[in-house]
Formats: C-alpha cells, sequence, structure tokens
C-alpha cells in the first residue's frame, strides 16, 4: 500500500485551545504540517483485499488506516456464493519480517459479527493491538458446522503517523458548511435523508461546544464499496436518542453534492476531508468535551458500536 508506506514520517498537528466568553473550551486549528501526502482522492483507493483461500474464503479490510497501540480492526469476509454471517470468528496477529520470509505470532482475538441494518452483510470487527508499524498478517479462523476451521490470510501496513486523527488527538475545526449556507439541504449532502439538524452547527462549532460531538463523514448516495454502510441515518437516531446532551453534525463526502447527479467525475472532495486527512469514504469520530477525539470508527459502525462510545464521552 504505497499511500500508507509513504506515512512512516512524522505528522506534527499544532493546534491551540481557547477559551469562549461562557468558558467552554474552543478548540482553533493553528497551523498543520503534514508529513505525508493524504490521498488526492480517497474514494477512488481500492480497498485491500487477501487472495481467495483454498477454503473459498476472502478477507477484505474495512480498517486500512490503522497505527501503533490499539485499533479497531474490521473486515468483511466473503465466499463465492456471498458474506459470512457467523457470530464470531478468530483473528490471529503476526509481525512480518523485513524481507516477508517469516512472521512473529503476537495475539489472538475473537471478531464479533455486526450486521449492517439492512441486507445480508456487515463488518466484523475486534481490538487488536499493533506493538510497532510495518507489514502485518492476520490469519481469519471460521468454525465450520462440522467443527472444521475454515481459514483466510490478509496482510496489511500498519504506519505511524496514521491518516486520519488517532484517539487523544485534538479534533480538527473544520468550518464546514451549515444550514445557513445554502438554500436548499440538498446542497449539503447527496442523501435522501435529510434532517436539519444535522447541518445545523459546523464541525469547529461542535467540537468547540463543550458537549460531547460526533462527526460523521460520509456520502450516503455514493455508499458503494463492500465495507460502507447507512451511517447518516445512525447519527440521526443517536440524535434523537442524546439531542441536548451532544452535538450531531455530518459532513458528505463531497462538497458539491447537486453538481454530481450521479457522476463522480465531477465530484469536488470536501475541504474538511482533506482537513482531516481522510484516507477512504466512511468515518466517524466521537469528540470528547475537551475537543479531543475519543473514538474513531472507519468504515460502518453500528448505531451499538457508536454509542458505547458516545456513552464514555458524556
Amino acid at each position: 500500500m504505497k499511500l500508507a508506506l509513504a506515512a512512516t514520517a512524522v505528522l506534527m498537528l499544532a493546534l491551540a485551545a481557547a477559551c469562549a466568553d461562557d468558558g467552554t473550551p474552543e478548540i482553533v486549528v493553528v497551523g498543520v504540517h503534514e508529513s505525508a501526502d493524504a490521498p488526492e482522492r480517497p474514494d477512488e483507493l481500492p480497498l485491500i483485499e487477501g487472495a481467495v483461500s483454498t477454503d473459498g474464503l476472502k478477507v477484505i479490510l474495512g480498517t486500512g488506516d490503522l497505527g501503533p497501540g490499539t485499533n479497531r480492526f474490521g473486515f468483511v469476509l466473503t465466499t463465492p456464493t456471498g458474506f459470512v454471517t457467523v457470530p464470531t470468528v478468530t483473528v490471529s496477529s503476526f509481525l512480518l519480517s523485513a524481507d516477508g520470509l517469516s512472521r512473529e505470532a503476537r495475539e489472538t482475538a475473537v471478531a464479533t459479527y455486526h450486521p449492517w441494518p439492512y441486507g445480508a452483510r456487515g463488518l466484523y470487527t475486534t481490538p487488536l493491538d499493533f506493538n510497532a508499524p510495518g507489514r502485518w498478517a492476520v490469519e481469519i479462523g471460521v468454525e465450520s458446522e462440522d467443527g472444521s476451521m475454515r481459514r483466510a490470510d490478509l496482510e496489511f501496513e500498519v504506519v505511524d503517523p496514521t491518516f486520519a486523527p488517532r484517539v487523544g488527538d485534538l479534533a480538527v475545526s473544520s468550518d464546514t458548511r451549515t444550514v445557513d449556507d445554502v438554500e436548499r439541504l440538498s446542497q449539503l449532502t447527496t442523501g435522501s435523508l435529510q434532517d436539519r439538524d444535522l447541518y445545523r452547527l459546523t464541525v469547529a462549532e461542535a467540537v468547540s461546544s463543550g458537549l460531547p460531538a460526533v462527526v460523521v463523514f460520509a456520502s450516503p448516495a455514493f455508499c458503494t464499496n463492500a465495507v460502507c454502510g447507512p451511517q447518516v441515518e445512525v447519527l440521526q437516531q443517536l440524535k434523537d436518542e442524546y439531542g441536548g446532551r451532544a452535538q450531531f453534525v455530518h459532513v458528505d463526502f463531497y462538497d458539491n453534492p447537486e453538481e454530481i447527479q450521479g457522476d463522480l467525475t465531477k465530484a469536488v472532495i470536501s475541504p474538511a476531508v482533506r482537513e482531516w486527512r481522510l484516507p477512504s469514504i466512511e468515518w466517524t469520530f466521537v469528540i470528547d468535551r475537551q475537543g479531543r477525539v475519543s473514538a474513531r470508527f472507519e468504515a460502518f459502525a453500528t448505531y451499538t458500536e457508536v454509542e458505547d462510545a458516545l456513552k464514555k464521552a458524556l
């Protein structure tokens, strides 16, 4: 993964924290030093896929922006007949040698299946710890009804730093557009779900409000890969349940929804996507009261996953 390999230099975000007149924290971006170029068109990057195993399994990585430490590791499993949807599978991780000829076993975990709200697919996720950057691999084990194990492998890069903000980083104070800046909500989102509440605040206003915030970057009408799902619907459900206790903001991946009209060659990537250095097309961030990232979700995250993270920030 060339982009991932390019990210081995140090990324430094220079941010300053101030206080608003009412005493709530206000996070202000005062400068960004980018050590590696973020993808010019993150929406066009292919997903990382393993080869089809002798057992007919293939692993598709949903969380490609992995860094040293504990990560939410998410993936899809497929067979020639469709998606694997068993409740749990095992994940064993290995650090590969520099020449790729040997590998060192690190940990084995259980990944849980999180079904999409509709359709027969979902994402397996588990926390995995990568204690060093470099080339890594996982072996996925799926138990068959007769007790036998089917296995599939996947290799990927763990980079330092990651492209997108990590847990503990100050959230980027993007001055995104709101309902006050447009005539129609269709100028802010490609989706048919158009909830004004999700566009009342800029990202900067949300993360400096003194309340936790959930920020979703997604383009509902162009959710086309195997790990992308109805994230804006999840955001709306969380807003309906926790409105008043947290802020909820959707930023479309594309800055010109009405101009695209089904033709992505006309698409302009949102400036906020570039400011957050997002290397793939669907992200959810939970921001704490101090304006720091307390959870990050690449690819689709279910209501329960995001709600659990939000509860910790309330």
